[in-house]
């Protein structure tokens, strides 16, 4: 298998696993009491629907024959009512600017880099940091953290 079919394989089984994921993770959140905890929970279920979205987009870039069947599978749900608009913007239209396209990525992530209409629950944990995705933070700079970066 040349390299570049294998980078299909393993995104797939990336996109596959996170799908996976959110379906987890909804479950757990029927099981959590807690307010809070279930906020976090479906602020770290909704970073996963970024990684499908992210996936997905990175396999579109690699694999021609996939572009093309979602172009036809767009058009067939938008026939079928089932759909109303196309996914993409009509070449030309201007994009608001995204995380992904700051990281020198291609294309759109679901959210625009300067406003999250889901932002994070404030911190529970004791220096004010959190430990994954756009919800990482630095504690506060101060004379009890400077020793511990």
């Amino acid at each position: 298998m040349d390299a570049m079919a294998e980078d299909l394989v393993v995104l797939r089984e990336i996109l596959q696993r996170e799908l996976e994921t959110i379906n987890a993770y909804e479950k757990m959140i029927e099981r959590v009491a807690d307010p809070r905890l279930r906020q976090i929970i479906e602020h770290v279920t909704d970073e996963e629907r970024e990684h499908v979205s992210e996936m997905y987009q990175l396999i579109m870039e690699r694999d021609e024959r996939q572009k093309e069947r979602a172009l036809r599978s767009e058009e067939q749900l938008r026939t079928m009512h089932l759909t109303s608009a196309p996914a993409h913007p009509p070449a030309g239209e201007a994009k608001a600017p995204t995380a992904a396209r700051e990281a020198g990525l291609s294309d759109s992530l679901l959210v625009p880099a300067a406003e999250d209409p889901f932002p994070p629950p404030p911190p529970i944990f004791p220096d004010g940091a959190w430990s994954v995705g756009g919800m990482k933070g630095r504690p506060q700079q101060g004379p009890d953290a400077a020793g511990s970066q």
